[in-house]
């Protein structure tokens, strides 16, 4: 007889560790730092309906068939639960994005779902990602639309990745609110979603527009009847040491027209660059304080304009290697970025004229006295703003009393586009 319990009481004992240690997984899994958490489907809803349908048919009839069809279906749910939500367990989803990203231009986002567990796979999982327009002064992001991928399958110890396109509109800072993870696998009577945030933003450099090719004229001294002095052309500076291949904006006189009728292709001569020609550009950025919502866009309008400009200009130096560039950056945090040379070193300028805005207080003075730390004296300097040009930066004594406390303008000359004109589309077309 002691036997007999002995033999019974071993099963036992083990089913209750079993159900133990259940309980316990259940318990870490629901208190985890990224749970898995279900919501019954429509179609749930109306399992469950049946299933109180047949309980109450079940109790009336007193039908024990009935009790235990009921318990059958009481299962599927269970089945349904336990397996949705051991799919999403443990996955995970990478982001990975292009360096550079452009205003209004198409760009590519990969995602990686990543499943670590070792025997049980995962179909069916829709992951859901949303990027908002999240800039630095305004409280409230306008919100976009979510961009959703299904993933058939996902075998173990594996990953699939998925690519989509985006486009985005303007430039400045976005923020992603995070992934979520969703799947209905396999009988649709539930879905359980895994959520993934974490404080991810995004920087939309401003579009690359395109320069005419006479914009070098905007770097050549004026003199003191306002005209121009015949200098030759940035691109056209410094001795003559080789051959490149033709690019659209290159002079005609650049032209070496014996080799390029052996090459039977356009080639242009090339020329060593001084190495201490150093440009500077100073991007102002005003915005008067207004209440009416079209003068607000018209004025959004010219400040991406001005900021394109600076930005294109920062590109086609940095790409033709004629030498160094300056910018200077008069808006609510005023910023000066000395001697980029490298294009590594003009991405992060182009990261700044992104979140680039102005304000209804101009940093004029204070831009120009940073400016005058880093270069005591500037052979010219090229002006892009959004006003025109302030009365007493006609006279540069006056020009430096008003806005740097000095005797002496640290500029030798000056030159003022501003945006609304037709000066700036003189060498200036924006990306459409």
């Amino acid at each position: 007889m002691s036997s007999l319990k002995s033999l019974v009481a071993a099963p036992v004992s083990k089913l209750r560790e079993l159900a133990g240690r259940l309980l316990g997984t259940y318990r870490a899994f629901r208190h985890s730092n990224n749970p898995v958490y279900t919501r019954l489907t429509r179609e749930g809803w109306q399992f469950w309906f049946m299933i109180a349908f047949i309980l109450l048919g079940a109790s009336l009839r007193n039908a024990n068939l009935l009790v235990i069809l009921a318990g059958a279906l009481i299962g599927m749910i269970w089945i349904q639960w336990r397996v949705c939500t051991r799919t999403l367990a443990n996955l995970s989803v990478a982001r990975r994005l292009p360096r550079t990203i452009q205003a209004r231009r198409p760009f590519e986002i990969e995602l990686n779902v990543k499943n670590p567990k070792g025997w049980l796979g995962a179909w069916l999982v829709l992951v859901q990602d949303r990027l908002v327009y999240a800039p630095l002064q305004k409280s409230i992001h306008s919100a976009s639309q979510a961009i959703q991928l299904l993933f058939l399958s996902i075998p173990p110890k594996s990953t699939r990745s998925q690519r989509y396109q985006c486009i985005a509109q303007r430039r400045g800072r976005y923020q992603w609110l995070g992934l979520e993870i969703t799947t209905r696998f396999p009988l649709g009577l539930m879905r359980a979603f895994l959520q993934q945030k974490s404080p991810e933003y995004l920087t939309v450099q401003p579009a690359i527009g395109k320069l005419a090719p006479n914009w070098s004229e905007l770097f050549r001294k004026r003199d003191s009847g306002n005209r121009q002095r015949q200098v030759r052309a940035l691109s056209d500076e410094g001795d003559f040491f080789g051959l490149r291949a033709y690019r659209p904006g290159d002079s005609k006189r650049w032209i070496h027209w014996r080799s390029s009728a052996r090459r039977d292709e356009l080639v242009v001569k090339q020329f060593q660059q001084p190495e201490n020609q150093e440009l500077v550009i100073l991007l102002d950025l005003f915005e008067p304080t207004t209440n009416d919502e079209l003068v607000k866009k018209e004025l959004a309008s010219i400040e991406n304009s001005a900021v394109e400009f600076v930005a294109t200009l920062v590109h086609q130096i940095t790409s033709s290697n004629i030498g160094s560039v300056t910018v200077a950056i008069s808006d609510a945090t005023p910023t000066l970025a000395s001697r980029v040379a490298a294009k590594s070193q003009a991405y992060f300028l182009q990261d700044r004229l992104a979140t680039a805005h102005g304000c209804s207080v101009s940093s004029l003075g204070e831009t120009l006295t940073l400016l005058e730390r880093e270069h005591r004296t500037v052979d010219h300097l090229l002006v892009i703003s959004t006003r025109a040009m302030p009365e007493h930066f006609d006279d540069s004594q006056k020009a430096s009393q008003a806005t740097l406390g000095t005797s002496h303008a640290f500029w030798r000359s000056i030159r003022w586009i501003d945006v609304r004109g037709l000066e700036a589309s003189r060498y200036f077309t924006p990306a459409p």
